[in-house]
């Protein structure tokens, strides 16, 4: 599990990168609400239960839920984590690209 300082720095990457993500990808799905979501989790400590209470809508949260468990992997360190910082989940705008 990570530790405060760990999710506080998290946090801290994921709010700067918030101008810097392409905001809405090639299926159309909100990058930013995607984001947004992975915070929420982190500075609510919510866990999967959590995740649901607050994204309950079967197939339009789909994507958001998705997300909200990849802060959720990240922050418990299952393993399962697709990347080891939140923010490399995300596409970058042309001119951030390789910037971090």
């Amino acid at each position: 599990m990570k530790n405060q300082e760990q999710i506080d720095e998290q946090i801290r990457l994921l709010k700067e990168a918030r101008d810097k993500i392409v905001s809405t990808s090639v299926f159309g799905t909100d990058n930013i609400e995607l984001l947004n979501a992975q915070v929420r989790v982190l500075e609510k400590d919510m866990d999967e239960d959590d995740i649901w209470d607050r994204w309950d809508r079967d197939e339009e949260d789909m994507d958001v839920r998705s997300s909200a468990d990849e802060a959720v992997a990240w922050r418990e360190d299952e393993g399962n984590a697709m990347n080891d910082n939140l923010v490399d989940g995300f596409p970058m705008q042309k001119q951030y690209e390789g910037k971090k």
